[in-house]
């Protein structure tokens, strides 16, 4: 992985023409990019202090619109949480925190020792704007905590820095020579003096290149889920200063690292059902960059890309992902996944899925397209969302929220969570995953809904796509019925033209990996009748209490086999058993399977759940007179 970002940060070193040995090519690198993510630029607030010779005055706090040319003059770079940043640039929270703690503190520390050792005149000329800012704390938090309402209205964020305007100049930080220096004297530091430590090796091979370097540094962490700020993570015990026998990199890696990242925040970031994911290129051949192209381009033509009608969404509803885009692409690169949580600062790397060729996602989105165009699947409706309300419904398409569904949906639970992110992480593999466990999983998530009264056919369908997903793509482990639907038995007479046995047949046909055997389609089908009873039920007499001989789901084949005759018995005394064809149809397919179902309870639960939720498949005019 970190191998693959230092490629990146060298592609985009040179395509920024960002020279590494100039001042100005430091200050790019290391400048955190202030929007970010953010759909909306920060508010920028401006500290402006007016300088007249030796003489520092306030004159106001001002507000401007943030400019992304002006993005590196800001010279903001986040430090520490309870600390202060790089330079007295800030994101505003709560002003009487961020006043003391990210400015003022600044202004505190000792700037005549390492790693700044700055001069005499440079030390004056900060205790001097020091000096001006302690004079007018309150009137400066006064007029940024007026500016602030509006901005919390929007719910958009505020920056604060300093402007020192001079001759009719108005000098942002990274105009000055002054915070410049210390910015790049800081940041440099920073990758091997912490923790009041030194960590550098000298003459010594770099990790990351596997060259040696005349400087290699303990202290680089691209991301902060490398850290040796507890016992056991340094080498040879917790001597911090040895931290670069851990991970020692170079100054050249180090700053391909820094720009690969923001390369990568900046084109390469998605979301889906609360985690944040980076897709990582890595091209087979150094020379083709193309890829890194494609996703720069993806972000700032999106929009145009996601109109075309191949263009399609597997991993969430949110049309915000590019791997349709470069499923189309040639296998002159690898794809890696890096999929993570990031709070307070804390880097999470939860899943990180490598080597994904194009022609991989390919067989992802085929698969998903054979799902998707398949009728029953299509009559399905799902619930749209917006800000946590139902806005309207949409035709079903099959994406990762059927995996979703069942697994990580439920808050605060971890092991589900985990479980998605395995499911995940094994269908871009190409690693088998086991049916009785997806089974289970979609069970438990009915049996729950059905204990709730909840309507569960948005369940059963999704389950039933999940796994048709799964077995086109042939990961379905555990499931050995195979594809070929065995006939039915010639001993009850059946009549294969009747309206009943087409209509099954159909969705035996379109499933017929799912349908394979007599015991599936029995109790598939006595669903479907337990169903026209119920409705029937309803409609006589706006309750269903023959739904509390359903067991809660927990249901086996003895109590399949005892339940067709109740069925039939409650239709007889409603006078409305308009059935008959599927009832024979039932009968014969357990005849068929015999003694010895083979089912578990998940899978029956399941199927007969399906037969209720295809009810409608089943409408008859005649059968169903008074409506269902």
């Amino acid at each position: 992985m970190i191998e693959a970002i230092r490629e990146i940060g060298e592609y985009s070193l040179r395509k920024d023409q960002i020279d590494t040995g100039d001042p100005q090519g430091l200050i790019e690198i290391f400048c955190e990019d202030i929007q970010g993510r953010s759909p909306k630029p920060p508010h920028i607030l401006t500290i402006d202090l007016e300088k007249n010779g030796n003489q520092i005055s306030f004159i106001r706090v001002s507000e401007e619109e943030y400019s992304k040319e002006r993005n590196s003059r800001y010279l903001y770079r986040f430090g520490s949480p309870r600390g202060s940043n790089v330079t007295p640039t800030a994101m505003v929270t709560d002003i009487n925190k961020t006043y003391p703690n990210k400015i003022k503190n600044w202004f505190g520390q000792d700037f005549s020792v390492l790693p700044y050792s700055l001069e005499e005149k440079d030390l004056r000329e900060i205790q001097s704007l020091n000096d001006c800012l302690v004079a007018n704390e309150s009137e400066i938090k006064d007029q940024i905590e007026t500016l602030l309402p509006s901005i919390r209205t929007k719910k958009e964020s505020a920056l604060v820095t300093i402007v020192i305007l001079e001759k009719n100049q108005r000098n942002y930080l990274g105009d000055i020579d002054l915070f410049r220096r210390i910015f790049i004297k800081k940041t440099h530091a920073s990758l091997s003096q912490k923790y009041n430590t030194t960590s550098l090796g000298e003459k010594m091979v770099c990790s990351v290149c596997r060259e040696r370097k005349d400087e290699v540094y303990g202290f680089v962490s691209t991301y902060n889920f490398y850290t040796v700020d507890k016992p056991g993570m340094v080498s040879g015990g917790f001597d911090q200063s040895l931290a670069w026998k851990n991970y020692p990199v170079c100054l050249d890696c180090a700053l391909a690292l820094e720009h690969g990242k923001k390369y990568l925040n900046n084109f390469s970031h998605f979301k889906f059902y609360g985690f944040d994911y980076y897709v990582i290129p890595k091209p087979l051949l150094s020379e083709n960059t193309e890829v890194y192209d494609t996703l720069k381009i993806f972000q700032t033509e999106g929009n145009r890309i996601k109109l075309n009608d191949n263009y399609q969404t597997l991993l969430s509803d949110t049309k915000e992902e590019i791997l349709s885009h470069l499923s189309d692409k040639e296998n002159s690169f690898l794809c890696n996944i890096l999929i993570y949580q990031e709070n307070n600062n804390e880097f999470k790397i939860e899943r990180y899925i490598e080597d994904i060729f194009p022609s991989r996602l390919k067989q992802l989105f085929d698969a998903k397209h054979v799902v998707d165009s398949k009728p029953i699947l299509r009559s399905l409706q799902v619930p749209v969302f917006k800000d946590n309300k139902k806005t309207g419904e949409r035709t079903f398409e099959y994406t990762f929220e059927s995996i979703f569904h069942f697994f990580g949906k439920e808050k605060n639970d971890t092991d589900e969570k985990t479980y998605f992110l395995d499911i995940v992480s094994r269908i871009f593999s190409g690693n088998r995953i086991s049916y009785p466990f997806i089974l289970s999983g979609i069970t438990r998530k009915i049996r729950k809904k059905a204990a709730h009264n909840f309507p569960t056919k948005e369940s059963a369908l999704r389950g039933l796509a999940l796994m048709s997903y799964l077995n086109e793509l042939k990961l379905l482990g555990d499931y050995q019925d195979g594809t070929t639907m065995t006939h039915q038995s010639k001993s009850i007479a059946i009549d294969a033209s009747s309206e009943t046995c087409k209509k099954a047949d159909a969705i035996f046909q379109e499933f017929p990996a799912f349908f394979n055997i007599p015991a599936k389609r029995a109790v598939f089908l006595e669903g479907v009748l337990c169903q026209k009873l119920l409705n029937i039920q309803y409609r006589e007499r706006k309750a269903t209490p023959f739904r509390t001989k359903l067991q809660g789901l927990k249901l086996d084949q003895n109590r399949i086999q005892s339940l067709l005759p109740e069925i039939q018995n409650k239709l007889e005394e409603y006078k409305a058993n308009y059935y008959r064809d599927l009832e024979r149809l039932i009968s014969t397919s357990m005849v068929e399977a015999g003694n010895e179902w083979r089912l578990s309870k998940d899978e029956i639960a399941f199927y007969f759940v399906l037969g209720m939720n295809l009810v409608d498949q089943f409408a008859f005019e005649k059968q169903d007179i008074g409506g269902e």
